[in-house]
């Protein structure tokens, strides 16, 4: 494709307002890829729905309309054009809202109007008769929207637009067009339903605002889905009170901006296209992202926490330090929100001119609200996630680790229990010498268990530790032979042997799926949702059952208890033909192994998986991209370069 063809499959939506999609109805996986389309192809994409002039969403009538955007504490009141001749703000047309207003005279003396807001719910097709009278030009040809008016357009038509390679009228997809009006202070007839409907959402906002006021902290989680559009869009101007606003001062410093990387001009949001090291040059601003995405999972805001991954992930590769908020206006994925976020970083503290330590009002919530902070001590118990941590502090009523020991230890299940029994054991890190030595017994049992052959059972460890952490939160290990009969069930006696030695003191789980389909990559079944990784696999708790030479007893008398630590150890089994595949899959941070299987599909149509890559349509054929790989790092070096994304070292996919 020639570069001016790009330009203009790019630009369909480029003269479009800032559009935002509803999750009504949709799939994470499938809001994604909306969003990317539209991205794609030149649309202003914004989480924050007060911003938005168009809403795409899969709603067909207005009254749905209205409550999806009340509901987001999106106020409207639907639109009454004046005249036929009177062109409406949205777009050029003259044509009448799908619902209208009509407002009703005094009814005697001297009472005010009374306005009526019809959300009937008859069918477009009852109003086509006016809208066939109309013939000016619709919403593409305009760019310049009134600022309190918005639409809400079935999702259809984007992909319709996309596929026409224009953007087509509206008419045919509009299903609500509404005026923006203040949040009332009386509730209204329908305020009983979006009480319920919102409850949760009110609970949620104010743990992760952590400020007292109610109208604030609903707010501030109606909005928490943050604007991502092109550099060249223009930027939001709606604005929390503490805003960024670019002074004078700014544009005179002496010192110029760092010249921006390829990803950033060409905008790439796939995390895997781009190297993010371990130690990148923000890293105590990330830190503070870190911690409000950690609240937003506490509070089961998935969406909340998918886009402070990817602003994160984009803060890690940038290769220099930010001194100024509009440089991180102009990195993919992020916002004016990290940009509002890094100012006060900044004003706090956060910069190298100063001892004190930056901090975020909203990622101190973590460790300074009382609710979040049990919480989150509750999450971090091994085989507890966040709706089972908060059900532990909502319905059963704990408050410490205590309290699940001493009112509910027989209703944890034994994996919780083994969670909770070695809880601090499990927060120390474990050092890059004692992962090395684990790998080391566990290479030594699986030749044990395998002897035969002339090629040894191979063992790689990867995770944190390939990635170059000195302390990682447990250790992964792949196990790997040339010859498929001897992986074959090999977890089973590698775990039995161990167990044998004292090595594992507790098996948490054991998947045997692999071995089950012949070692086979996982088949494709249209949207197969099993998992990222479906090998043979044991997740086991570790102690060294020796004690050295300090640590023996030196004394007569009963045994002391073993001074070694209980480490969390994972340990992977893969076929040889598919060895790259499960490295790759295991080596990257969460964002990098998302945003891989993300491109795999976008670029080819296959579906990744640690056990291989199979084509995404009726046969699902398996993609072989490791033929030519003598070694396993050489399968996964060309498993890189032929899914498109070319060589980076682990150290580089340190995404967060």
């Amino acid at each position: 494709m020639s570069m001016d063809a790009k330009a203009s499959h790019g630009a369909i939506f480029s003269s479009l307002p800032l559009v935002f999609i509803l999750s009504t109805h949709l799939s994470l996986e499938a809001l994604d890829e909306a969003e990317s389309r539209l991205m794609e192809h030149g649309g202003k994409l914004t989480y924050e729905i007060s911003e938005a002039k168009i809403i795409l969403g899969q709603v067909g009538r207005p009254k749905r309309a209205a409550l999806e955007l009340r509901c987001r504490g999106f106020w409207t009141e639907e639109v009454v054009p004046v005249s036929n001749s009177t062109p409406i703000s949205i777009s050029t047309s003259s044509e009448p809202p799908t619902k209208r207003r009509r407002k009703e005279g005094p009814q005697g003396g001297n009472d005010a109007p009374i306005e009526i807001i019809d959300l009937s719910t008859e069918s477009e097709s009852e109003e086509a008769g006016p809208r066939n009278h109309e013939s000016t030009p619709h919403l593409a040809t305009k760019t310049e929207v009134d600022e309190n008016e918005v639409i809400v357009l079935k999702l259809e038509w984007l992909d319709a637009s996309i596929q026409a390679g224009v953007c087509l009228p509206q008419e045919s997809f509009m299903v609500y067009r509404g005026r923006k009006i203040p949040t009332p202070t009386t509730p209204g007839i329908e305020e009983k339903y979006l009480e319920e409907k919102s409850s949760q959402i009110i609970e949620r906002a104010k743990m992760d605002a952590g400020l007292p006021p109610p109208s604030v902290q609903i707010s501030d989680h109606r909005h928490a889905r943050r604007s991502k559009e092109p550099s060249a869009g223009s930027s939001s101007q709606h604005h929390p009170p503490t805003l960024y606003r670019q002074t004078t001062s700014e544009n005179d410093e002496k010192e110029p901006s760092p010249s921006k990387p390829d990803w950033v001009r060409d905008h790439i949001l796939f995390a895997c296209l781009r190297s993010a090291p371990l130690h990148p040059p923000n890293e105590e601003f990330i830190s503070q992202l870190v911690k409000i995405r950690r609240i937003r999972e506490l509070t089961l805001d998935q969406i909340g926490v998918r886009a402070y991954s990817t602003s994160i992930a984009s803060l890690a590769a940038y290769p220099h330090v930010i001194r100024r908020p509009s440089e991180i206006l102009a990195l993919p994925g992020c916002d004016i929100k990290i940009a509002n976020l890094f100012t006060q970083w900044q004003q706090h503290g956060g910069c190298e001119h100063t001892d004190d330590d930056g901090n975020v009002a909203a990622a101190d919530a973590l460790d300074s609200d009382p609710v979040l902070r049990v919480l989150n001590s509750f999450y971090q118990i091994w085989g507890v996630g966040a709706k089972t941590a908060r059900e532990f502090y909502y319905h059963r009523g704990w408050r410490d680790l205590d309290d699940i020991v001493e009112h509910g230890w027989s209703s944890l299940s034994r994996v919780q229990q083994i969670g909770l029994k070695y809880y601090d054991e499990f927060q120390e890190g474990v050092s890059r010498a004692e992962s090395e030595s684990i790998a080391d017994i566990i290479r030594e049992h699986a030749n044990r268990v395998r002897p035969e052959g002339d090629d040894k059972v191979e063992c790689v460890i990867v995770g944190g530790y390939r990635r170059g952490k000195e302390y990682s939160g447990d250790v992964d290990v792949i196990l790997t032979h040339r010859d498929d009969i001897v992986t074959k069930n090999l977890i089973i006696d590698v775990v039995a042997s161990l167990e044998s030695d004292q090595y594992i003191t507790h098996t948490l789980a054991l998947h045997v799926t692999s071995s089950h389909r012949e070692q086979q990559t996982l088949p494709f079944h249209g949207e197969d949702s099993r998992g990222f990784d479906t090998l043979d696999k044991a997740l086991v708790v570790w102690q060294n059952p020796h004690c050295s030479p300090e640590q023996a007893d030196s004394e007569e008398g009963p045994p002391k208890r073993n001074p070694n630590l209980h480490r969390r150890v994972d340990i992977i089994i893969s076929p040889w033909r598919t060895v790259g595949c499960a490295v790759l899959g295991w080596s990257g941070d969460t964002t990098f192994q998302r945003d891989l299987r993300r491109h795999a599909k976008k670029a080819h149509s296959w579906k990744f998986d640690s056990s291989g890559v199979r084509a995404r349509d009726s046969n699902g054929q398996v993609v072989d991209l490791e033929h030519g790989g003598e070694t396993w790092e050489q399968r996964e070096r060309l498993v890189m370069e032929r899914i498109g994304i070319g060589w980076r070292a682990p150290q580089e996919r340190c995404s967060r």
